[in-house]
């Protein structure tokens, strides 16, 4: 619970103390608002002694005027309460908007979002966690502390009350009769500690059971956007029923983790749903020999049934809102363990960047490059030596799977497992692409312009690259966003050579990006880099036969053509 406390302080501090003035106000719109209900609480438990005592009077002038002082009672409660929903409502938006940027500037940072692959026990489904849970986590924080607060108010509110009636009453025994100061107001403490007591003892089993909840909702998500996202390629291989057995156990996962859940709340329900009922009636109980033996009037049973009932609640805070904060205790551990995953991609990012310094010679320049796994026992790629000046040309050859992409990771700045002297010239820009051809949601113009914004580039400059990479028939529907989803492998290679056209990058880092596309394709489109991008250091990965990755320079001089498809 200290850990939690201190994760919760840590996302609760730095927005309200660096969010301006704004959520204050809000915060305190809210607290107001509840301190108004407490107000119109203690209101109407004073109003139910007059009323109930117009009764028994049988007053019925009395009776009347009650009426109206309830409906200004009553006014006033339904206003402060639904201030308060609306105040809370923004706030809890205003509070997610910060977390969500406050996680998305760090999981978006240098490509942490890549590196915390590489993390051991890396959090899982960080998407959800940024989408969902900081939602939960504002809710909740406000729903638990503002609630509260509201309990420890009205419970020094009518816990006066109840002392006072307290001293009118007593107990007889041997003829004698006893006034025990605050009888009515330990009765109730004694009921609401066992109450409290209990509901921890029956629910703290579904703060596991909550997180675990996240954990294998999320994991069935991931796999039916998998199945989403690779449509073509899982029909193609008649993979239906292979998806199906692994979502089935994945959704087994979720039934098993979703019944045990219910199990608990059923017991919980039990607990706190009689705790309640029998809460009803159990101060009249209580009070009814007083008020039978003639000790106490009416009014003042039912100020005292109330107030007793208010006390009783205030005091199981917690048995009633322990579902709501076991719920917020697991989104308040996966936050943090998102962060902490953050913070260990940070790391990694820190020594990737120590590789990449400055450089008066050549624009790239390496030496003894090793890239190991993340146990860093095993090498899975190197490259031991290669100098390209402005406007060069060389091709990583080797075996496929001989690591010829985990050394373009590492000249990129993606591994973290990587060692060896790599140099770029000073203010060198670097552009890679990868195997998989990238394309976001949108229109084909922002598709090729990625990751610039569209505006930044006119269409006229766009449709030139398309022309050059062969896709002209595609000019007139620069500003489609159906184009990109239809558009084949090899189209969507030709778009990310286009995205090289367009940039002003000093490094070209190709990992074999045409291998969709025929041997003179890819030549044409090397070629069209050249010609726009004349002076830029260019570097290719290609199949050999060799186990060991050589780079071979000027690719435009070899007999031997890059692997066709």
């Amino acid at each position: 619970m200290r850990a939690f406390a201190r994760a919760a302080w840590g996302y609760t501090r730095p927005y309200f103390g660096s969010a301006g003035f704004g959520p204050v106000l809000l915060l305190f719109a809210v607290v107001a608002c509840q301190l108004g209900l407490v107000a119109a609480e203690v209101a109407r438990n004073h109003w139910r002694n007059d009323f109930f005592q117009s009764l028994q009077d049988k007053d019925w002038a009395e009776f009347v005027r009650q009426f109206w002082v309830y409906l200004a009672i009553a006014a006033a409660l339904i206003l402060t309460s639904v201030y308060q929903q609306y105040f809370t409502q923004w706030l809890t938006m205003r509070w997610r908007e910060w977390l969500t940027s406050r996680f998305l500037d760090r999981w978006l940072s240098r490509g942490a979002h890549y590196k915390m692959r590489f993390v051991e026990g890396a959090s899982d489904n960080p998407d959800q966690r940024i989408a969902e849970d900081t939602e939960k986590f504002a809710a909740s924080a406000l729903s638990i502390s503002v609630g509260l607060l509201g309990a420890i108010v009205t419970l020094f509110s009518f816990v006066a009350i109840l002392w006072s009636i307290s001293a009118t009453v007593g107990i007889t025994m041997g003829g004698e009769t006893y006034v025990i100061p605050g009888l009515l107001v330990w009765a109730a403490l004694l009921y609401s500690l066992a109450g409290t007591v209990l509901a921890h003892v029956i629910g703290r089993a579904l703060i596991a059971l909550n997180y675990e909840r996240d954990k294998v909702e999320g994991s069935f998500r991931f796999g039916l956007a998998r199945v989403r996202n690779n449509s073509e390629e899982i029909a193609l291989l008649r993979g239906d029923e292979a998806e199906r057995r692994e979502l089935d156990g994945r959704f087994r996962d979720v039934l098993g983790n979703w019944f045990a859940l219910i199990r608990r709340q059923k017991l919980l329900g039990f607990f706190a749903d009689g705790f309640k009922h029998v809460s009803l009636y159990f101060p009249y109980l209580v009070l009814a020999p007083f008020y039978f033996s003639g000790e106490m009037q009416l009014g003042v049973l039912m100020q005292a049934g109330s107030a007793f009932a208010t006390v009783r609640t205030s005091l199981s805070f917690f048995v009633t809102a322990y579902r709501e904060l076991t719920e917020w205790v697991a989104v308040t551990r996966r936050l943090e363990g998102l962060d902490q995953t953050l913070d260990c991609a940070r790391v990694l990012r820190k020594a990737t960047a120590e590789m990449s310094r400055g450089s008066d010679g050549p624009v790239v320049s390496v030496r003894q490059l090793r890239v190991t796994d993340p146990t860093r026992t095993r090498v899975v790629g190197s490259l031991e030596e290669l100098d390209l000046d402005r406007g060069g040309t060389a091709s990583l050859r080797a075996k496929s799977g001989s690591g010829k992409t985990s050394v373009v990771r590492a000249l990129a700045g993606l591994s973290p497992f990587a060692n060896g002297d790599v140099r770029f010239a000073e203010g060198a820009k670097l552009i890679a692409l990868p195997q998989r051809s990238y394309m976001p949601v949108g229109s084909l113009k922002e598709a090729i312009v990625y990751p610039r914004p569209a505006a930044e580039v006119a269409d006229d400059v766009v449709a030139a690259a398309l022309a050059d990479v062969g896709l002209g028939r595609l000019v007139d529907r620069l500003h489609d966003r159906q184009v990109v989803d239809n558009l084949s492998g090899g189209e969507r290679q030709r778009v990310s050579v286009a995205r090289v056209l367009l940039s002003d990058a000093d490094v070209v880092l190709l990992d074999e990006p045409t291998s969709a596309l025929e041997a003179d394709a890819h030549r044409r489109l090397i070629e069209a880099i050249r010609k726009r991008l004349p002076d830029a250091a260019v570097i290719t990965t290609a199949t050999s036969h060799s186990d060991e990755i050589s780079s071979l320079p000027d690719i435009f001089e070899r007999d031997e053509p890059p692997r066709a498809p």
